[in-house]
């Protein structure tokens, strides 16, 4: 009997190299991961939502009430929404509440379009209106079918619009619904995507003049993105780059965010910030890129704190500890990260450690930091000791001390990022197996559709490892809270409960996880000799499968010098691949094959496959030097 070899490589994957250079280790992978220095499949994923959820999710954040009842805050580009159980509310902030002049609406007959004269609204494409107290043009253009809430279509002027009716009219053109229209405007929509500078095309459709620049959207802050954090049982939510929310949650589900301008008491008040936190010890509300008092103008690098325990006290006073500060280092802020014992603030070129220090000051800083750009505002992630980024170029960590991280996939990763999208990288933990992950857009894609993974179980030896969650791209990724396993948004509009069997069930029927790894080639023998394998102990188990038979697929890929094919011509004599199907209780497979190097893959090929890979042995001889 032949020697057996055992393929037994590091762990991880490295795209530094050559597939070659990296003979003894892993190449290519998906939907896999590294437990205990061994490769396995990863979990599947279910609806956690019972409905979908409109616009692109871009934050996810979970608190409970005194009464222990458990919620999920959710924001989107077009709305915010309050998960209850399973089910979405919306709680979208109100800017705008008018009754509107004499019959206010336009139909044509025949048409599904009509257009709402409402003076100087403010809106723009996409925004969300709700009428009451219309009265029925004719027709089947009922006061039933008017009172209701509509999606703005197109921006006519500023004085009108049009939303789309659920029906056509079958009415005389007509102008209708009476003199007591009243429109109820929710917050204006962003974006979806990032757009650079000011020129034509930047700004929502219909906010300018034919071929005019926006002279409004002038960074590339455009993004809608949201921060929230809870203030006791009751919920504050930020519009980056806008307004402060509050949702009292003592008060009906559905009642809509308020502007804590607005609230009773209020005092100076932020009404514009790019984030919101609440200090974890000593109750402080804090806005960080905060209007000074007195003006309405952003100061990009201004932090403003409300007294402790107050969401309306917000002017400094010898009788409270109202404050703020401004940071030392860079031109603007971009995140703040609460840990266990500091605020670490990042700005676009330093890091900042911000702390109670109590009165007179409040909060103090110390650069801990310097040449440090964090890649996009939620690009980062802290563990509470540890505290993990995406920066330009290369991934970084603080532990006490900034600090690259070791990557063998880097080159790769920063080659296929669409760096344009890169402030939709959001990044999350998975606790349950020491995994620090990056959602993000690749290979031209305007939307996150790749992860990539951090193992950090051993320190010292960081592993890397990446792929896609089949066709639906993930937006944001919270570790498992309230739920057993982590709960990700998603771009078809639903939440997903993930590592919960071994199928995706975002389709019906659910499919086939497309689970699969790959190795560098590797030589048999010296590489100078063919060798002629002639058996496979598989060592696969499967733990964890659905499936009444779980099987995958082992493929030996050959080829006989680094820079030649896998697979030769359809006239090559020799056979370049072999596929060997390995089941439950395979215990070894007897097939011929010879090659002087070799690549080994292993690939699910059944619904509810869940596999770990052992250490396979092939049994190999020397076959010459042709």
């Amino acid at each position: 009997m032949a020697d057996p070899i055992k393929i037994q490589f590091r762990p991880g994957i490295n795209r530094e190299t050559t597939d070659y250079g990296n003979t003894g280790g892993w190449y290519d992978c998906n939907l896999a991961r590294v437990r205990t220095g061994t490769w396995s499949s990863m979990g599947g994923w279910q609806k956690f939502t019972a409905s979908l959820m409109l616009g692109t999710q871009r934050s996810l954040f979970p608190w409970s009430t005194l009464n222990g009842t458990r919620y999920y805050g959710v924001g989107t580009n077009l709305k915010y929404y309050i998960i209850r159980g399973n089910m979405p509310v919306d709680v979208t902030p109100i800017r705008r509440t008018v009754t509107l002049a004499n019959d206010p609406f336009a139909i044509v007959n025949g048409s599904a379009i009509m257009t709402v004269t409402d003076v100087a609204n403010g809106s723009v494409v996409g925004d969300f209106v709700t009428f009451s107290g219309a009265t029925t043009i004719g027709g089947n253009v009922t006061a039933a079918v008017l009172n209701d809430e509509y999606q703005i279509v197109t921006i006519l002027t500023d004085d009108t619009y049009t939303v789309t009716l659920p029906l056509t009219s079958n009415t005389t053109d007509a102008a209708g619904g009476g003199a007591s229209v009243v429109a109820t405007y929710q917050i204006n929509v962003g974006l979806d995507t990032t757009a650079l500078g000011n020129g034509w095309g930047t700004g929502p459709w219909g906010s300018g003049g034919w071929g005019e620049g926006s002279s409004t959207f002038t960074e590339t802050d455009q993004l809608r993105l949201w921060t929230e954090d809870n203030f006791g049982e009751d919920l504050l939510f930020n519009v980056r780059n806008g307004a402060i929310y509050y949702k009292d949650m003592s008060a009906n589900i559905a009642d809509r965010g308020v502007n804590i301008t607005s609230l009773t008491g209020s005092s100076n008040a932020p009404t514009i910030a790019r984030q919101i936190t609440v200090s974890n010890n000593d109750r402080h509300v804090i806005a960080f890129a905060a209007n000074e008092i007195g003006t309405a103008v952003q100061d990009r690098l201004l932090a403003r704190w409300s007294d402790a325990e107050s969401l309306t006290e917000w002017t400094p006073d010898t009788t409270n500890t109202a404050g703020d500060l401004r940071f030392d280092g860079g031109s603007e802020f971009i995140k703040a990260v609460e840990t266990t014992t500091e605020t670490l603030v990042f700005t676009d070129a330093t890091l900042h450690s911000m702390r109670f220090v109590g009165p007179p000051f409040t909060f103090g800083q110390t650069r801990i930091g310097n040449n440090v750009q964090l890649i996009g505002p939620n690009a980062v992630v802290s563990t509470g000791s540890e505290t993990y980024w995406m920066a330009n170029g290369l991934f970084q960590m603080y532990d006490g001390v900034v600090r690259n991280m070791p990557c063998d996939i880097r080159s790769y990763v920063f080659e296929i990022l669409n760096a344009s999208q890169s402030e939709k990288i959001s990044a999350g933990i998975n606790r349950q197996f020491k995994e620090i992950i990056w959602l993000m857009p690749v290979n031209g894609s305007s939307e996150n559709n790749f992860y990539v993974i951090c193992n950090y179980e051993n320190p010292g030896a960081l592993l890397w490892y990446y792929g896609s969650f089949n066709d639906v791209g993930r937006t944001t990724w919270l570790d498992a809270w309230f739920e057993t396993t982590p709960l990700a948004g998603s771009t078809d509009g639903y939440l997903y409960t993930h590592e919960i069997g071994a199928t995706d069930q975002s389709v019906t029927p659910a499919a086939m996880l497309d689970s699969y790894l790959k190795s560098s080639v590797f030589e048999l023998g010296n590489g100078e000799n063919f060798m002629l394998v002639s058996r496979l102990i598989p060592d696969v188990s499967f733990t964890g499968s659905t499936a009444s038979t779980p099987s995958v697929d082992m493929t030996f890929a050959q080829r006989d010098y680094p820079g030649s094919p896998f697979v030769e011509g359809p006239d090559d004599a020799v056979t370049r691949s072999v596929a060997l199907p390995i089941e439950e209780f395979t215990p070894k497979v007897d097939k011929r094959w010879r090659s002087r190097s070799t690549q080994i893959g292993i690939a699910s090929t059944a619904t509810g496959t869940m596999w770990q890979l052992g250490v396979p042995r092939l049994y190999a001889n020397p076959d010459g030097q042709r």
